[in-house]
């Protein structure tokens, strides 16, 4: 089975149309996808009580159970030692789990 040149010419086609989309907008996906270390850990070091970090690395059941919880203190401990590991981190290894 090979394609007509037809049906070849038509690949070449979507190729390069796919390639010119992902160049034009790839800065704007990324920036929508990938979540900042440092304001994770700031937010979990200041706001871990409420989990106000869960919810912006877009674990929302998490952040629900901490806001379930915040009168215990237990969140706004745990969230502390969240922030410093977010802290020591490295950006490429924060990316892979949160991103």
């Amino acid at each position: 089975m090979t394609l007509t040149e037809k049906q070849k010419k038509k690949i070449e086609e979507e190729e390069k149309y796919r390639a010119q989309v992902k160049s034009k907008y790839s800065p704007v996906l990324e920036s929508k996808t990938n979540k900042n270390r440092i304001v994770a850990a700031l937010l979990a070091i200041f706001l871990g009580t409420f989990g106000i970090h869960k919810f912006y690395l877009r674990r929302p059941i998490q952040g629900i159970v901490y806001l379930l919880f915040f009168w215990t203190f237990l969140p706004g401990l745990i969230g502390f030692f969240e922030g410093i590991i977010y802290l020591l981190m490295s950006d490429s290894s924060f990316d892979n789990k949160y991103a």
